[in-house]
């Protein structure tokens, strides 16, 4: 079936998405090979990411400048009207009854002009002040969303959702541990492979290595200086190693360095399922590890 190579594609790109240039620009393109849609659109304001971002397959005919007015995210927007939780799939259907008796609107006439009437959306992170959302924007050729495309949408919406939160936990440096190695990363980052055995660490990991915080290297192997921690981490780790990346867990995140001192932990320990991917360390890394310090 012509939709199935794709579906797996995108389900590639969206977990590789964190870790590679323009990562999400080619994800949104995947979903629309998958789902037969050529504007996919990702689209971010506040929250944890900070900034506004506005990920889009293909750039649409916009002569009116729709696309830059902020107006139109207002109460007349019909797609945002309808978004009420996180991972919640929002099609036509829902977009229908939102607009009943309500006449013209700004909105509506915008996607007249883009030719955008159709279409389907999930929030992949919902908050009071801020979300980020992604959706398919169909146009008259196009047509309506059908049952195959909502259930394919469905299940990379979710697959987005993750790669989201892998974003969002390896902060700023995702791309670059991938891209460019480890020079020009600030943050305390070991790289592990697939027996938790060390390749290669920052400045700041060396540096916390060396002062006590709680973590040690034991051979070439990472461990945590308190017991019942690194006895957690071992099984977290075995659990990212053997998991089927596209579908189970790719992140842990827990407290560690646990001590008189720091009763709470010293650190929040994130360790990421790294993506299979050519990369220039010349080995391969299949773990990283960042220390952040723990706010009490």
């Amino acid at each position: 079936m012509y939709f199935d190579s794709h579906l797996q594609q995108a389900e590639l790109a969206l977990l590789n998405a964190p870790f590679e240039a323009d990562g999400w620009l080619k994800a949104v393109r995947a979903i629309g090979e998958a789902t037969g849609t050529e504007t996919v659109q990702l689209v971010g304001v506040g929250g944890p990411l900070h900034v506004a971002f506005n990920v889009m397959s293909a750039l649409p005919h916009d002569p009116h400048g729709h696309m830059r007015n902020m107006r139109l995210l207002g109460p007349d927007n019909w797609r945002i009207a309808v978004t009420d939780k996180a991972m919640a799939i929002r099609h036509e259907e829902h977009y229908r009854a939102q607009g009943v008796g309500r006449g013209s609107t700004d909105y509506d006439d915008a996607m007249s002009d883009l030719d955008f009437q159709f279409g389907c959306h999930a929030a992949l992170l919902h908050e009071p002040h801020s979300f980020t959302r992604l959706g398919l924007l169909r146009s008259r050729r196009e047509g309506p969303c059908s049952p195959e495309v909502l259930q394919r949408f469905a299940c990379l919406a979710q697959q987005a959702e993750r790669a989201i939160r892998t974003q969002l936990a390896l902060g700023e440096d995702a791309a670059q541990l991938m891209l460019g190695g480890l020079d020009g990363l600030h943050e305390a980052t070991f790289l592990l492979d697939r027996t938790a055995q060390l390749c290669a660490l920052t400045e700041a990991a060396e540096a916390a290595l060396s002062d006590g915080s709680g973590v040690r290297i034991e051979g070439f192997m990472f461990k945590l200086a308190n017991a019942a921690e690194d006895a957690a981490f071992g099984a977290a780790f075995a659990r990212l190693i053997t998991s089927d990346p596209a579908h189970q867990a790719i992140i842990h995140e827990t407290r560690v360095g646990r001590s008189v001192d720091f009763p709470q932990g010293r650190w929040r320990l994130v360790a990421a399922r790294l993506p299979e991917a050519p990369h220039g360390f010349g080995f391969e890394p299949a773990v990283a590890v960042t220390l952040r310090p723990y706010s009490r």
